[in-house]
């Protein structure tokens, strides 16, 4: 009898065949955990897929092999629609797991009754000198307790630091259709959907390499748009009507400073009951030059990071 998979670890790659095997070294690693690990090629040309299937031929390694890119979004759903384990888990393919993490969730998921559950995790800048390394945990980070209060802050947990159990939640898809907060959209599903909790397990870390953005200013701000019209019902239910213009008022101020104003009718109420445009557009103009000041601050904080590295 095939012994039962506890978890499925989900890992995207492109052209990462450097970084690649750290990843999956620090999942096969993982003590007192069955793992199933799914790795889901974007089109690679350097050699990715026959490299791993040769090195862990011995392991619980499912390849899915895309013939052209199409996005670490639609990678994850591939992968989630083969995975087997109890949990789902994913890991970025220049990322790895701490030591001794795995289990150590699972068995809490199970204790707990849980359904998803959101882990601390540690941030490592890597520079030309010396690294950074910065830890994420209850104390550093927001930590709703309910889906309301999840509301009123999308920025929740990035994708690795997620573990929820795979059976509930069958037909869980990555919304493809974002350009950005992908992590945040599935936080909030999983909140709205069961029983969660946040816990100070350094679960794993999150690689920056020198001149390295997980997505431009441009698609963050079209992003949060996104998020915001997608919520905006559940924002109105839960917070009011002028909770939600002055979330949009905000929102427009990030679309407009990265020249993005044709993209403003991504903001446009739903329906009658969801505000007034045009309180939203006063209140946008009023947000904009503090957005401004926030992403020149923002950009030289980081260059003197870089420089420091």
């Amino acid at each position: 009898m095939t012994a039962m998979i506890d978890i499925s670890v989900i890992i995207p790659t492109f052209n990462r065949i450097g970084c690649l095997p750290d990843a999956l070294d620090s999942v096969f690693s993982q003590p007192g955990v069955r793992v199933e690990c799914i790795v889901v090629d974007d089109g690679s040309s350097d050699g990715t897929v026959s490299y791993i299937r040769e090195r862990y031929k011995a392991r619980d390694l499912i390849v899915i092999e895309k013939p052209s890119r199409s996005g670490p979004q639609v990678s994850r759903n591939l992968g989630m629609e083969v995975a087997s384990g109890e949990f789902v888990t994913f890991l970025d393919s220049d990322d790895y797991f701490e030591p001794n993490t795995l289990a150590e969730r699972v068995l809490r998921c199970r204790e707990q009754g849980l359904d998803a559950l959101f882990s601390g995790y540690r941030v490592q800048f890597v520079g030309n000198q010396w690294d950074l390394v910065k830890n994420i945990d209850r104390s550093s980070r927001i930590c709703p307790v309910d889906y309301s209060t999840a509301l009123l802050d999308f920025k929740i947990a990035p994708t690795s630091s997620i573990m929820f159990r795979r059976e509930p939640h069958a037909a869980l898809k990555l919304d493809e259709s974002l350009v950005s907060g992908h992590d945040d959209d599935l936080s909030l599903r999983l909140i709205r959907a069961g029983r969660f909790a946040f816990d100070d397990t350094l679960a794993m870390v999150l690689v920056h390499h020198p001149g390295e953005h997980v997505a431009t200013p441009r698609n963050l701000m079209i992003g949060d748009a996104q998020l915001l019209q997608k919520y905006a019902t559940d924002l109105v239910r839960q917070h009011g009507c002028g909770y939600l213009n002055r979330r949009r008022g905000q929102a427009l101020a990030g679309l407009w400073s990265v020249g993005q104003f044709k993209r403003t009718a991504l903001l446009c109420p739903a329906a009658a009951d969801h505000g007034s445009m045009a309180v939203a557009l006063a209140l946008g103009v009023l947000y904009l030059p503090r957005r401004w000041w926030g992403s020149l601050r923002k950009r030289v904080m980081m260059r003197a990071v870089r420089m420091v590295l």
